[in-house]
């Protein structure tokens, strides 16, 4: 009976002493001045280690010199856009959707996105132009200088040919 006591006693002794956490004096609590004079002092060390960075030339490194228009990147991206958009037949069915050959007009950002897509009519404003679209704006470049670039890409979107049921063989 005795041990329970002490047990529980020292269980109470030592769930207090976690409990009350650490204890505050007057020199850990900042008050607004202090946490004000903290902010200053850190601004004006930040602004000391801006003034002895060493001048910028204006050149950029080599590493970030933009280049010219990537076309063989370019043709190659918009091969496997074409390759995702020739599925479109397949996924986007209905007795109104349009089929056949098209050209996609694609106009690449500076930062090698794809800064617009068009289709023109009948695909224009359709589930299966819109299907199209999408693989063409997903195509990224990469960065380049100059001006955009405009280019028309043709897609074939014919219906996708049935494939024939084998039929068994008969044994003579």
């Amino acid at each position: 009976m005795r041990n329970l006591f002490l047990v529980g006693v020292s269980v109470a002794l030592g769930a207090l002493y976690l409990g009350c956490g650490p204890s505050y004096d007057d020199h850990t609590i900042k008050t607004a001045d202090d946490r004000m004079k903290e902010q200053e002092q850190l601004a004006y060390e930040e602004e000391q280690r801006a003034r002895t960075k060493p001048a910028n030339t204006g050149a950029a490194p080599e590493a970030e010199k933009l280049g010219a228009f990537d076309e063989k990147q370019a043709e190659m991206e918009l091969q496997r856009a074409t390759r995702s958009a020739e599925t479109c037949p397949e996924v986007v069915t209905g007795d109104n959707v349009p089929h056949g050959k098209t050209a996609v007009t694609i106009t690449f950002a500076l930062d090698g996105s794809v800064a617009a897509a068009t289709i023109p009519p009948p695909f224009e404003d359709t589930r299966l132009g819109n299907c199209v679209l999408n693989a063409y704006t997903a195509v990224i470049i990469p960065p380049y200088s100059g001006e955009r670039k405009v280019i028309t890409w043709d897609v074939n979107l014919a219906k996708a040919k049935p494939e024939k049921a084998e039929t068994p063989k008969k044994k003579k």
